[in-house]
């Protein structure tokens, strides 16, 4: 199940198809960007190369999918499912970023859609949940143009920054979803 997916401008690669180089330049160049939005951000070239290891692992056990989202030659954004699980929840979160310049540009309304394609049809997941932090009015839309409905707020839902942050809960299933005869 490792593949590329594309939208009409993104190749969409895993991080089997990402080069150390590639993905140290892209946190290199957002690293004061992404620290608003919290996690760990690999710092040096080897912190990224741990980076893609564990994603690649993560893949191959099913527990995780990362994307990154390639304009041209251009590292523009990164999108994932995390938290994978099967049983009786069949879920996953969705988090996602975009490089600084090419915010406002539709890129991650487009990342998104592919990825709960993805997640819906080669997952197999019933339900994606999505969170963002309330002054994060561009993420809101993303979420609200694929029909994720919100059904919650978390005060002091995750520590960023060294601070407590309030998040919007959302979250958008698949009406068809059926049982998939096999472990994807």
């Amino acid at each position: 199940m490792t593949q590329i997916l594309y939208t009409e401008r993104l190749a969409l690669k895993p991080p089997q198809a990402v080069t150390v180089a590639q993905l140290h330049a892209y946190h290199k160049l957002n690293r004061q960007h992404f620290i608003q939005g919290g996690g760990i951000l690999p710092v040096s070239a080897w912190d990224c190369r741990r980076r893609l290891s564990f994603e690649r692992k993560q893949w191959r056990q099913g527990s995780a999918y990362r994307f990154y989202g390639f304009l041209g030659k251009n590292l523009v954004l990164d999108i994932g499912l995390s938290n994978v699980i099967r049983g009786l929840f069949y879920a996953a979160h969705l988090g996602y970023r975009t490089d600084k310049a090419h915010q406002g540009q539709g890129l991650m309304s487009e990342a998104a859609r592919a990825v709960v394609d993805f997640a819906f049809h080669e997952v197999c997941l019933h339900r994606i949940m999505a969170n963002y932090q309330p002054d994060n009015l561009a993420s809101g839309r993303v979420l609200e143009k694929l029909g994720f409905k919100q059904e919650g707020f978390a005060p002091d839902y995750l520590l960023i920054g060294g601070q407590w942050r309030d998040h919007i809960l959302t979250a958008l299933t698949y009406p068809h979803w059926q049982k998939p005869s096999a472990p994807p």
